[in-house]
């Protein structure tokens, strides 16, 4: 199952890069989380862990299997419910002076996970959708728009 959001915003890839490869500008955008911590601390890269605190339950680990600064970041999260994995991609393309975000959620359900794959891929769609208009917000209110 893969799920994907797209969206334009009014900045070169430079300057969006921070929004998505730092723990402080996560935190402002997915506010699901309690809070992110990078291992080692700093942007994350290739290799690099991001570990998601959540409001209730155990963390979230993720590792990271692909950065491209101002491209691409590919994180694999494990330690979700039903022993389920998520492949979790940032990619970032340059247009006309904007920056175009596809973000992209994979998992392969497995056993009685296949019989709620409907409604696993509304709730993914809606949590992207919710983060994406998120980040629109939060990267045009940096901007001071």
């Amino acid at each position: 199952m893969r799920i994907d959001e797209t969206l334009v915003l009014g900045v070169d890839p430079e300057t969006l890069w921070p929004w998505i490869s730092t723990t402080e500008r996560l935190a402002e955008w997915i506010a699901d989380a309690k809070s992110f911590e990078a291992k080692p601390a700093g942007a994350l890269v290739q290799g690099s862990r991001l570990i998601v605190h959540l409001p209730r339950g155990a963390p979230i680990e993720a590792n990271v299997e692909r950065a491209e600064r101002g491209r691409v970041l590919v994180l694999r999260a494990g330690g979700l419910p039903n022993k389920l994995e998520v492949l979790l991609t940032f990619l970032v393309r340059e247009q006309e002076g904007h920056s175009v975000l596809t973000l992209s959620a994979e998992t392969q359900l497995t056993g009685i996970m296949m019989f709620a794959e409907k409604m696993i891929a509304s709730k993914a769609r809606a949590k992207l959708t919710t983060w994406v208009e998120a980040l629109r917000k939060a990267v045009g209110g940096s901007l001071g728009g």
